[in-house]
């Protein structure tokens, strides 16, 4: 009867005679090798994993400026988030989302190759690193609710940021007082607008207006939503409208204050999720929009998009386009069109 041998070992080294024996003085340099690389790794694993998206043809560096005004319209659930790329190379962040997005938008952003946001209007992270973008340089906060600032602080720390523009509306909320401790940190440049205005983002092909909020305008009373900055970007004859969560009351100051063609675009981000609140008939048809773009989450308790924006868009034979129904959308305004692309994660 064969006997079966047991070994027990229980504090074999790999340096241990026995172990060279066993797999040889190659195996033995090859362990040594990969504890040197773990605890390199461990120390700074940024230029390993560059490393390693260069041999799988991932490159970090920028992506190419685009030959169009990129707009990306990003899923963030019931929140906002707008990145803008324009054919200068620039980037601008519109919002940011709920902070449970922070990761998602950082993911988009670092795909774009973005380190720098040029100019920042309320938060919003991971969309962004998934596309390579290079530096966000302009922040904007269009008004300080969590659903448009929630990864703020996130983005706030993660990229370099030239300029941080929001509504003169302080609030007390967590998400808005993390968002300017983050800010303070960073020694980030801030710079609270009123309309009518312009914002110079360094690209002479692209304009920016802004149109709402109007200073010495009450906008308290109605809601903290009416603070929202609304932003309208031009690239040759197209345009979009970027209106935050303006409603009724702030869209009568802007018709009240503007001209029809200066509301006038291409395309419309319908205010506050598409709700009944916002986007009224007499602002609507002085934005007189080929398309119309919004961002709400999927089965969301408030029903955004009201039916009665809804009925009015097809009213008016405007295609709409749903981040609930169609993921991440992609606006391309060459100059002289508009194309949509979507995107589901």
């Amino acid at each position: 009867m064969g006997t079966r041998k047991t070994e027990k070992h229980n504090r074999t080294t790999i340096f241990s005679p026995l172990f060279e024996r066993k797999w040889g003085v190659l195996g033995t340099f090859c362990i040594v090798l990969l504890l040197l690389f773990l605890a390199i790794y461990l120390v700074n694993p940024e230029p390993i994993l560059k490393k390693i998206d260069a041999l799988a043809g991932v490159s970090a560096s920028p992506a190419p400026a685009p030959d169009a005004l990129e707009v990306y319209v990003l899923d963030v659930g019931q929140g906002d988030c707008i990145l803008l790329r324009t054919p200068g190379g620039k980037a601008m962040l519109v919002d940011a989302g709920e902070a449970i997005y922070a990761a998602r938008i950082k993911r988009f952003l670092d795909g774009f190759g973005i380190t720098r946001l040029d100019a920042v209007v309320a938060p919003l992270l991971s969309y962004l690193q998934s596309q390579n973008i290079g530096k966000p340089k302009y922040i904007f906060a269009t008004h300080p609710h969590a659903d448009h600032i929630g990864s703020m602080a996130e983005l706030i720390s993660a990229y370099e940021i030239g300029t941080f523009y929001l509504p003169d509306t302080p609030h007390t909320t967590e998400s808005y007082l993390n968002m300017l401790e983050a800010l303070e940190r960073a020694h980030v440049r801030t710079k609270t607008v009123y309309a009518p205005g312009t914002l110079n983002l360094g690209d002479k092909d692209v304009s920016i207006r802004i149109l709402s909020p109007f200073e010495g305008v009450d906008y308290n009373a109605e809601g903290m939503n009416n603070w929202s900055i609304v932003l309208r970007v031009q690239y040759g004859e197209t345009s979009i409208l970027l209106t935050g969560d303006a409603e009724a009351y702030a869209e009568g100051v802007m018709r009240a204050n503007l001209k029809d063609q200066d509301l006038c675009a291409t395309v419309l981000k319908l205010g506050h999720h598409g709700g009944s609140t916002s986007s009224t008939e007499a602002f609507l048809t002085a934005v007189s929009p080929e398309i119309a773009v919004v961002s709400a989450g999927a089965g969301n308790d408030y029903g955004h998009p009201h039916r009665e924006t809804l009925a009015l868009l097809a009213k008016y034979g405007i295609p709409l386009y749903r981040t609930d129904e169609s993921g991440t959308i992609k606006i391309m305004l060459d100059g002289s069109g508009v194309s949509v692309e979507t995107e589901r994660e």
